[in-house]
């Protein structure tokens, strides 16, 4: 994020924090929107001042209405316009007169109303950038900010908390200021976006980052405008402490687009947006359930530093139940060692200690206790799943069993361990105490598995790298050119000349060296319209195979290409497309004619460098091959991730290359060579 886009961000904070609010479409008539942003403003104006605005005039709230935003006894910071939309545009306009640095407009009836509606919007937006003034909107329902008592917002009721939520939907925001309470969590800042005619999601998320009093920021989206500067912005919120939750329902089909490329045709919004959380490795949820698990993990005492958990339960069963609800969210339940499981067996003689723990029959929680000790502080683990009935502490009062709780707790807080609890007793004193310390009690051991692996720290594979000296490719883009422009980017090729006719065709693979390929130029897939001949052995054959050529195919000329015989080799592509929600991309895939029939493949934003090429060629489902499988040799993989990121810099580096690709790379024990190449361009 550079240093503009943060100036951006600190000057957001004038708007959650205006020290005057105007309401243009204040209303004295309950139910309307602006009758509720008035009863809502007015309620938290202890400090700043709030000005009502109506065509006319009178008394709302018990407070004086002004005709008009000119008749304002002062400058309004912050302007909230909720007036049909026919007279939205004057408004704005008053606003802008009369200084406003800051416009809601809660009005619909824009983008989602239509091609008239965009345009209306578009000219809003832009009188308002020129002014030097910020939109939050069209379309939106407002924001708010506990610390700021802003209320600028006309049916939210919303607990004061440390969770910032940014979303699409001003819905969402009610709903989870409805549940967070239940979560003993609340909301610091929020804001509905709108249709993001001007704030974003990702500025916002940067304003959010320097707020003292936000914790965690969740961000509901919907429709990923500027992918990149959306990740740019998590990743400047994570750099300073801020934790991060993206909740982004499953991306739609394939991006629309002329199917130009096997990789135009492979990689959807999803794709791209699913490899950058991995590898960001940032919190991504798909509904409000997964969300407040989320929430709750990263509000424990504890956090889990990585994916080893330990499944301690009552019963086989409940061990078993535990350990599967762990396998499948991902987190690993390593055997114990040698030592741990010693100490154990002294604890409990009679019980399986060696992962997962089965106290057989132990519904006293406090024999518990000295197992959690000892695991916990085994450094073996990085968190610890309970699963059982623990109803009950032999002998112990309602306070002894919540003091036995405590005393779990503790043992696992101290050393860092994370502790989530599935039990069917959620109401019994012990589970009680445990939840009154944030620790993640639930009925199901999926709930309590899957909370561990949202809550754990995360840890980027990668940071993003900033797409700079960007330029146009003013070069051809047929095939022959497409090769030569790759490979001056870094891409090895195998050896061809350029043959206009058949006798051209015979000196070339003369010049070469028998056995040869040969390509008839002018087909967009060559090898699906048969113009690609493989294995031609002797000028003879040469010659029958230019004529058959010429006669099916009338080419404007041939490649003449060396045959790579590799041996023990494998097909490869290397590819990417700029996205229009995420810019420029890389995808590395398993090749050849059948690629899109394997589908195995792995997206990331370019530029990446060759250890991030190497990271997602040993990702794919073939990688097992790459080492040598049964008497195989091992292939050059770095090779390979050169060669992927050299073509990743190239589609990065040209802002109107939008596809890019080489199918196959063929890459063996000795060499990687491409023997084919396509470049789309927009002019």
């Amino acid at each position: 994020m550079n240093a503009t886009s943060r100036n951006c961000i600190a000057e957001l904070g004038g708007l959650f924090d205006p020290q005057s609010v105007a309401i243009v479409g204040a209303s004295s008539t309950p139910g309307k929107w602006g009758f509720e942003y008035a009863r809502q403003l007015l309620g938290s104006a202890s400090s700043r001042d709030i000005y009502l605005v109506n065509q006319r005039g009178g008394i709302i709230h018990g407070n004086e209405a002004y005709t008009s935003v000119q008749l304002l006894p002062a400058r309004p910071e912050l302007v909230v316009i909720c007036v049909p939309a026919a007279q939205v545009q004057s408004a704005v306009d008053e606003a802008l007169e009369a200084g406003a640095r800051y416009i809601v407009c809660v009005t619909a009836g824009f983008k989602e109303a239509g091609e008239e509606g965009r345009k209306l919007e578009n000219q809003m937006r832009d009188r308002i950038r020129a002014a030097g003034a910020r939109l939050v909107g069209p379309n939106c329902v407002g924001l708010y900010d506990a610390a700021a008592k802003l209320a600028c917002t006309a049916f939210w009721d919303l607990p004061p908390g440390d969770i910032g939520i940014i979303s699409q939907s001003g819905g969402v925001i009610v709903d989870l200021g409805m549940r967070l309470p239940r979560e003993r969590l609340g909301i610091s800042r929020a804001v509905s976006v709108g249709n993001q005619a001007d704030l974003n999601v990702g500025e916002f998320i940067g304003s959010f980052a320097v707020d003292p009093n936000t914790r965690v920021i969740t961000a509901y989206v919907e429709e990923f405008r500027d992918g990149r500067r959306l990740f740019e912005a998590i990743e400047y919120a994570r750099d300073l402490g801020k934790e991060v939750i993206l909740l982004a329902p499953r991306a739609g089909e394939a991006v629309g687009r002329s199917v130009a490329s096997h990789t135009g045709s492979m990689i959807s919004n999803e794709d791209v947006l699913a490899s950058t959380c991995a590898d960001l490795d940032v919190v991504r949820v798909r509904g409000i359930g997964d969300l407040l698990l989320a929430l709750r993990g990263l509000g424990a005492p504890a956090r889990s530093r990585g994916r080893r958990v330990a499944v301690v339960a009552d019963g086989g069963g409940s061990a078993t139940l535990g350990t599967d609800a762990a396998v499948a969210e991902g987190l690993e339940v390593p055997g114990f060692s040698v030592e741990l499981i010693r100490k154990l067996k002294n604890i409990s003689p009679n019980s399986g200690v060696g992962n997962p723990v089965d106290l057989v029959g132990a519904l006293d929680l406090g024999v518990f206790q000295p197992i959690i000790q000892e695991i916990a502080s085994s450094g073996e683990v990085d968190a610890i799943l309970m699963n059982g009935a623990f109803n009950n502490v032999a002998g112990a009062s309602m306070e002894g069993e919540r003091a036995v709780a405590t005393n779990i707790q503790n043992v696992c807080s101290q050393s860092g361990v994370a502790l989530s609890v599935a039990t069917m007793a959620t109401g019994e004193p012990a589970m009680t105490a445990l939840a009154a310390d944030r620790v993640p009690v639930f009925d199901y051991p999926l709930e309590a598995a899957r909370c561990l692996e949202l809550g754990r720290k995360r840890m980027p594979v990668r940071k993003l790298i900033a797409t700079v000296d960007s330029c146009a490719f003013r070069g051809k883009t047929d095939y022959l050119a497409s090769r030569n422009a790759l490979g001056e980017a870094g891409v090895t090729f195998s050896k061809s000349l350029h043959a206009k006719d058949i006798d051209e065709a015979a000196e070339a693979a003369g010049t070469i060296g028998y056995p040869v390929v040969l390509k008839a130029l002018g087909s967009l897939h060559k090898s699906d319209s048969g113009a690609v001949v493989l294995g031609i052995r002797d000028e003879t054959a040469l010659r029958t195979t230019v004529a058959d050529l010429n006669n099916r195919l009338r080419p404007t000329g041939f490649s003449v290409e060396e045959m790579v015989m590799e041996g023990d080799a494998m097909e490869l592509l290397i590819g990417g497309i700029r996205d229009p929600a995420f810019g420029p991309t890389v995808v590395v895939a398993a090749g050849g004619t059948k690629t899109e029939i394997w589908r195995d493949r792995v997206v990331a934003l370019a530029p990446v460098e060759e250890d991030t090429a190497l990271r997602m060629l040993s990702s794919l489902r073939i990688a097992p091959l790459f080492a040598g499988f049964r008497g195989s040799s091992p292939v050059d993989l770095s090779a390979a991730a050169k060669a992927a990121a050299a073509l990743s810099r190239f589609i990065s580096g040209h802002e109107n290359v939008v596809e890019a690709e080489i199918n196959p790379l063929i890459v063996g024990p000795t060499r990687c060579v491409a023997v084919d190449a396509r470049i789309v361009t927009t002019s």
